[in-house]
């Protein structure tokens, strides 16, 4: 049996999290300095590059994967990754969306104007960043599992995009001062087969990741629960564990702050059928005497 195992659970997992917020912060960051230099350079005002949904979604990319690095920072403190709901949503609604970039360059795009789709910087926009940002999300081993409702969620930055296009290049028009069409949405088809084909679209891709993540997700579960111990351990053995666990875990987790790892401890429980009442109690007496350790320390 590997007595360290359960204190240096998911500290792996941390390390590799915070790795992978940092790419797709950097790739994100990298299409979005990259577009504003190559387009200035041209004479195009900065303010303009919020016109194109390649831009806006990498900044929501961006922030989604920023706001998960400070999660991972704490698991690689605490050996324990977890993030929240919303923080895990974000990340995969901008990831789904930077890959209907792609989607949209390769197979729409570049039949019509490959310059535009894969020339000069456009091709890291449109290719090499979506790419990297979305290996980095399969990376993070994220308890959170994704919906069909969580793929709806990811059409609503296309839908606010989508609207605001409608205004400035359909109802508003170039010639009075809107935009131009620059995605060809009322050239190549009707306005309302091509709004419907972008949502449609957007749903299968977000659906598709989603899915690939909660696979990859099972099976590093899997592979976890393999890992553990031999089916012969003695309860008496885990429960040791578990209050080394608790012990480690209140001397770096403030007193207000003190959380159960309901998740590690459920795992447990069904792997080697331990009700998990009987696994809480020794975690909590070994962080309540963790936190008394912290609290006596010398400072």
């Amino acid at each position: 049996m590997r007595k360290h195992y359960i204190i240096g659970l998911y500290k792996r997992r941390s390390v590799i999290a915070l790795i992978a917020c940092l790419l797709a912060l950097f790739f994100s960051m990298y299409g979005i300095v990259f577009g504003l230099i190559r387009y200035t350079r041209n004479g195009v005002a900065p303010a303009e590059l919020f016109r194109y949904f390649t831009v806006d979604i990498n900044f929501i990319t961006a922030i989604g994967a920023g706001m998960l690095a400070p999660f991972a920072v704490e698991g690689i403190r605490k050996k324990k990754f977890s993030c929240p709901e919303w923080a895990a949503r974000l990340h995969y609604i901008g990831t789904s969306c930077i890959s209907l970039i792609m989607f949209f360059a390769i197979f729409v795009i570049s039949w019509t104007d490959p310059v535009m789709a894969f020339g000069e910087a456009n091709f890291y926009l449109h290719v090499v960043c979506p790419v990297m940002v979305v290996l980095s999300f399969f990376f993070i081993e994220s308890d959170y599992r994704y919906t069909v409702s969580d793929a709806l969620k990811c059409m609503i930055p296309v839908l606010i995009y989508g609207t605001i296009y409608f205004i400035e290049v359909v109802a508003l028009g170039e010639e009075n001062g809107g935009w131009p069409d620059y995605y060809c949405f009322t050239t190549n088809a009707p306005v309302a087969v091509s709004a419907a084909a972008m949502l449609a679209i957007t749903f299968g891709v977000a659906l598709l990741i989603g899915r690939i993540s909660n696979r990859l997700s099972q099976y590093r579960r899997d592979r976890l629960e393999e890992g553990l111990w031999d089916s012969e351990v003695n309860p008496v053995e885990i429960k040791i564990e578990l209050f080394g666990l608790g012990r480690y875990m209140g001397r770096q987790e403030e007193p207000g702050s003190a959380t159960i790892p309901l998740d590690i401890i459920g795992l447990i429980a069904d792997k080697y059928g331990i009700d998990r009442e009987e696994l809480i109690k020794p975690y909590i007496k070994g962080l309540m005497d963790g936190i008394e350790v912290k609290e006596n320390r010398p400072r």
